[in-house]
């Protein structure tokens, strides 16, 4: 089976989701939104989801945990998407409200980053049920989605433990940015690296690095652009519901299609295929 020591790098996964979200998330569970709950709990349980994945690939007699764990994933997906929804809908019910200065200045960047990420995390899970035959195939694309969730917590990180990228005024907001492009860019150098061992083994993470580069790019230069903010106030203006709801049926959707674009094709029985 390939990636052996996979669950370790979703292990340093982990901790950097601990260690980035501790101060903004998990310390202040209590009285977090529940927007952030929705992903948290749902981002959290996805990761580990990966984590058992990975671990029971590898080991022959978990073999049968390892198919009803990831068919569990098709459950679980949707709501994936319906928490990051959740995100994009705070963002959007932020920026109307005027809530702080941060989502003022960086609400369109961080619109089209979760855009971006909720294309990656649709586009790498369906791959993975298309492909679930396919072992390289489909633990790449699986292994894929940590890295898109990577640069929100890292960021995090930068911010609070290295003075470079540390916040203290408004006169330092610019720093946010440059800890999630630092950030995406740590990403795609081990997209990169991955690839570059591996090279057509390792497509996926070819496709996962596209996506951070992608991300990279416009959260870079798309703050300016008008559509964004025109999208952010229409998204806060709509119910929480439809926003939530259109990411789980997006999700769902994704589960749907990647499940059925995997199965075996029907085989004709030798009967059927003679002509009368």
């Amino acid at each position: 089976m390939p990636y052996p020591r996979a669950h370790y790098y979703v292990l340093f996964v982990i901790a950097v989701i601990v260690a980035g979200f501790w101060t903004s998330y998990f310390s202040v569970f209590g009285v977090s939104p529940w927007q952030f709950h929705a992903h948290g709990m749902a981002a959290s349980l996805w990761v580990l989801m990966v984590l058992a994945q990975s671990w029971t690939a590898h080991h022959k007699p978990q073999l049968p945990l390892h198919r009803a764990v990831g068919k569990s994933s098709l459950l679980l997906f949707p709501f994936l998407i319906g928490g990051l929804a959740a995100i994009i809908d705070v963002t959007g019910k932020g920026f109307v409200a005027g809530d702080g200065p941060v989502r003022a200045m960086f609400g369109a960047e961080f619109l089209v980053g979760l855009l971006v990420a909720m294309a990656a995390y649709v586009v790498l899970y369906y791959r993975a049920l298309k492909h679930r035959r396919q072992v390289w195939l489909h633990s790449g694309y699986m292994l894929g989605t940590p890295i898109i969730l990577f640069e929100s917590p890292f960021s995090r990180i930068l911010g609070e433990w290295v003075p470079a990228f540390a916040v203290n005024g408004p006169q330092d907001f610019d720093r946010i940015l440059q800890s999630i492009l630092v950030s995406d860019a740590l990403a795609l150098a081990f997209c990169i690296a991955a690839w570059w061992r591996l090279r057509e083994r390792a497509t996926p993470f070819l496709v996962t690095g596209g996506f951070v580069a992608l991300q990279l790019m416009t959260m870079g230069v798309m703050g300016d652009v008008a559509w964004l903010e025109t999208a952010l106030r229409l998204i806060g203006d709509a119910p929480s519901s439809a926003v939530v709801g259109t990411g789980i049926a997006i999700g769902a959707l994704t589960s749907w299609a990647g499940w059925q674009a995997g199965k075996r094709p029907a085989i004709r029985s030798a009967a059927a295929a003679q002509p009368a």
